[in-house]
């Protein structure tokens, strides 16, 4: 009867939808059914949510009966059990695919109503009419044939299953956590801190890992002491520990010119055919010379000009300070301080910290400069002397006095009329003002050491106590690494054995002879080699092969290339041995050939040019 009302049960599985079309009766006042229909899930539609395939179940419904249903009078009633939906006709957020499909419905005149799913068991059972027999087929492999699924174990696991016969549960665990017993927790710690995916994590993420699987009662101290322990960490991680070693100050002169410090400013544009500067500075008065030179001078002629400059005119010094200059280490420079009774004091490796005063002067020089030969660079020769007068009639911070002051006993003055119209009265007298002038620049340099040293020591750690034989990591900072990448090279060289203990802020370490510096650091450059039964030591080197007569070592890999005369070099990285050890061999040294054709094959395939120099 089309003037009559329609009521439409719908409902959808997840193999397709089902719908019974059905008008209520006036006799007897019940739904009789007036058509049904059922339809299967393309590929595509089964992919659908549950939302969109009960509303897909009531969009079918209606394509199938529009000739019935559109236009009608009275509103269709439509059953469905999604609840959602009933509030489908007044939602005002719609996704692509219900907005289509809303332009569709505009073209009925219907209600959606609510009904359990209890009571919608006739549409349910039609739209279950394409689901397999075999409920094994209802749902397809994710995974293909061709994939083969095994579950992840670890030989960590069997190990402890097995040391736990021995060394059981006490029990007194938290829960869903396995205990370690004792033969294998050193191996459960390098599991998580050495394994591919920790990537050698700190001390609290060790503990956090291991804390999610496992316990034993001394975790955190056997954690710490691996850490702390494997040579891995220390040798390629940045500490972040402020810098070992207290300030150690110099000892503070008693008198003008008699402990002086050295040093050499180059890279200066010609002037007048110089380009080096001889600074030396008083370490008592602070009062400089400033010596304009055509080259770095050799020990000879360094000495000579310290008897042109210093010695002539103020005495020879007791003490002399400098870096480790070619013409500082030279046994010439040694003997001419021997024949003057004067000490030489070199500073330690890449620590210019002990020549201080020095690279102060020169920061100073170099800014002053920049400031008067900023217009002729080249003119900086002709400002020198003013430079020097300038530095020495400043008054210094460290003592209160200008240089001038502090070593002749009064301030010279740039205007006449400044003079005093009766001078020093007596010799005696002015001796007696020099002495008094001495006392308070001491004093006060003894209190500006003790400021410096207690501002310093704020940023400072006490460094470890030393002992000869005792192995260290030396910072790798300062070493010109044969790598092609400075940013992944190991932060740390070594371990070295200590030789000598020199101060308690410098030691002498046992180098091997091809890294070419001088031995005695800073204890800032070193850090204390720690080891632990927990973490066994890295394996040593193998030992060398004899081929024809002649030892042979195993080559880890090629990291460069480099062309010497008619052929090539090759920078071969060791087996066994650090990046310091690395070295430059010719082509016939390498005998495996095939280490040459694959560097040479990664090399053009990750660069996209011929291999050749250290990047």
């Amino acid at each position: 009867d089309p003037s009559a009302q329609f009521t439409v049960e719908v409902d959808a599985s997840e193999t397709g939808v089902g719908a019974i079309l059905s008008q209520r009766s006036s006799r007897d006042g019940k739904l009789h059914p007036c058509a049904f229909f059922s339809k299967k899930f393309t590929t595509t539609e089964g992919r659908y949510d549950i939302g969109d395939r009960e509303l897909l179940a009531i969009k079918l419904a209606l394509e199938e009966w529009r000739h019935w249903l559109e236009g009608t009078e009275l509103p269709v009633i439509i059953w469905t059990d999604h609840k959602n939906l009933s509030y489908l006709q007044s939602a005002k957020r719609l996704n692509p695919r219900q907005y289509r499909w809303s332009l569709f419905f505009s073209r009925f005149n219907f209600n959606i109503t609510y009904r359990p799913g209890s009571k919608n068991t006739k549409p349910d059972a039609l739209s279950r009419l394409h689901s397999p027999d075999d409920p094994s087929e209802a749902s397809g492999a994710i995974l293909p044939a061709t994939c083969t699924i095994g579950s992840l174990t670890w030989d960590l696991e069997r190990a402890i299953q097995e040391a736990l016969t021995t060394d059981p549960d006490p029990g007194k665990g938290p829960p869903n956590r396995q205990y370690i017993p004792t033969p294998v927790r050193a191996r459960a710690i390098q599991w998580a801190h050495s394994s591919g995916f920790s990537g050698h994590p700190g001390i609290s993420r060790t503990i956090a890992l291991l804390r999610r699987y496992f316990w034993w009662p001394s975790l955190n101290k056997d954690v710490i002491e691996y850490v702390s322990a494997c040579s891995t960490c220390a040798r390629n991680k940045t500490s972040h520990r402020p810098p070992s070693g207290l300030l150690q100050p110099l000892s503070i002169p008693s008198r003008p010119w008699s402990h002086i410090s050295l040093d050499f400013v180059t890279g200066l544009p010609t002037s007048k055919q110089k380009s080096v500067i001889l600074t030396i500075i008083d370490r008592f008065s602070k009062a400089c010379h400033l010596v304009a030179l055509t080259k770095l001078p050799s020990a000879a002629e360094t000495a000579k000009l310290l008897f042109r400059h210093v010695f002539r005119l103020h005495g020879i010094p007791t003490e002399i300070v400098s870096d480790r200059g070619p013409q500082f280490t030279s046994q010439v420079w040694r003997d001419f301080c021997s024949a003057l009774g004067a000490r030489p004091c070199l500073s330690s490796g890449f620590h210019p910290q002990t020549n201080g005063q020095c690279e102060r002067l020169n920061q100073e020089l170099e800014n002053t400069l920049r400031c008067l030969c900023a217009s002729n660079p080249t003119s900086w020769s002709v400002h020198l002397p003013w430079v020097e007068y300038a530095h020495n009639t400043h008054i210094s911070s460290a003592s209160g006095l200008s240089p001038f002051e502090a070593s002749q006993g009064f301030q010279p003055s740039l205007l006449p009329e400044s003079f005093p119209d009766k001078v020093i009265p007596s010799v005696r007298h002015h001796i007696q003002n020099c002495q008094r002038i001495w006392n308070q620049t001491k004093a006060a340099l003894q209190r500006t050491s003790a400021q410096n040293k207690r501002l310093a020591d704020r940023k400072r750690v006490p460094a470890p106590i030393f002992s000869p034989g005792q192995r260290v990591w030396l910072s790798s900072k300062n070493f010109p690494l044969k790598s092609c990448s400075r940013k992944l090279s190991p932060r740390f060289l070594g371990p070295f054995i200590v030789e000598t203990v020199i101060s308690p802020s410098a030691v002498r370490l046992k180098l091997p002879s091809h890294l070419r510096v001088h031995p005695v650091f800073h204890v800032s450059q070193i850090k204390p080699y720690i080891s632990s039964p927990l973490c066994p030591p890295s394996e040593p080197p193998p030992p060398a092969r004899v081929i024809d007569g002649h030892p042979a070592y195993s080559v880890r890999r090629i990291v460069d290339v480099r062309p010497r005369g008619r052929g090539r070099q090759y920078l071969v990285d060791w087996e066994g041995y650090g990046p310091e050890e690395r070295s430059w061999v010719p082509r016939s040294f390498i005998l495996d050939r095939s280490l040459i054709t694959s560097f040479e094959r990664s090399a053009a395939s990750s660069s996209g040019r011929p291999p050749g120099g250290v990047r």
